[in-house]
């Protein structure tokens, strides 16, 4: 039997459309499918996309003596938040799991140029991921919302609602 690749209901194979849904079925030798990765699989090698540390006023004192080490990185399969002097902490998050992000800009750190990013995710050890007083919010919230689209795409990940 065949599933549907929008909603995973099973349909009968030779079907051109899925009984649940409605959506067109496509046949395993058709282009589309051919495009289309295997599921559980990502979209390539995992890529940099951005990095960056607290920049707040007391962050960049901290930098000057070498005692800011948190560090935020964003790639291409996943969030990652370090942090300690000695020890390290480091929590992940997956792009896949993420569900919406947030920004939030205090008067004074709209002055600065610098906000702070909350990530919401279904991550049972941190469904919230707070990068706090950093740079360019509103950029590095654009770069991380196109990632999360591009990997739940090449993993073809989608959400439906029922009303």
């Amino acid at each position: 039997m065949a599933y549907c690749t929008a909603c995973g209901a099973e349909y009968k194979e030779g079907a051109k459309f899925c009984g649940e849904c409605g959506a067109g079925t496509e046949e395993a030798g058709s282009p589309a499918a051919a495009r289309r990765p295997a599921a559980g699989h990502s979209s390539g090698p995992e890529k940099e996309l951005w990095q960056g540390k607290p920049a707040g006023i007391s962050d960049r004192l901290k930098g000057l003596i070498g005692l800011n080490t948190t560090k935020y990185t964003i790639t291409s399969q996943r969030i990652m938040v370090k942090s300690g002097l000695i020890g390290k902490d480091v929590e992940e998050i997956e792009l896949l799991r993420v569900n919406d992000f947030s920004v939030t800009q205090s008067v004074m750190q709209r002055m600065l140029g610098i906000g702070t990013l909350i990530i919401l995710s279904d991550d049972a050890s941190s469904p919230q991921l707070p990068f706090y007083r950093i740079r360019k919010v509103q950029a590095v919230k654009d770069i991380l919302r196109q990632a999360v689209r591009d990997e739940k795409i090449a993993n073809n990940i989608s959400y439906r609602e029922h009303i």
